[in-house]
């Protein structure tokens, strides 16, 4: 039975790196491993030509598919462009 108090919303928790931040450096490293442009890059990821600097700024959520997208562009796993870099 509830006294129709409102539930207070607990805040989301937060990661000390977060997935955004991740996926940018990954696939700015990874682009430059290939010494790809971000258009080229987004030609290879089927991908719009604006897309990967937008993501590499941090500047879009993407989806799976594009994750799934990058990934096979740029010959990897899709973890990859999750991980931690070890330094």
């Amino acid at each position: 039975e509830t006294s129709g108090m409102p539930i207070p919303k607990k805040e989301k928790p937060r990661l000390q790196i977060s997935g955004k931040e991740l996926l940018a450096a990954n696939v700015l490293r990874l682009r430059r491993q290939k010494q790809w442009t971000q258009e080229e890059l987004s030609y290879e990821a089927g991908l719009h030509r604006t897309m990967v600097g937008q993501i590499e700024r941090q500047r879009r959520n993407v989806t799976l598919a594009t994750m799934e997208s990058l990934a096979a562009a740029l010959d990897v796993e899709i973890g990859a462009l999750l991980g931690q870099a070890d330094n």
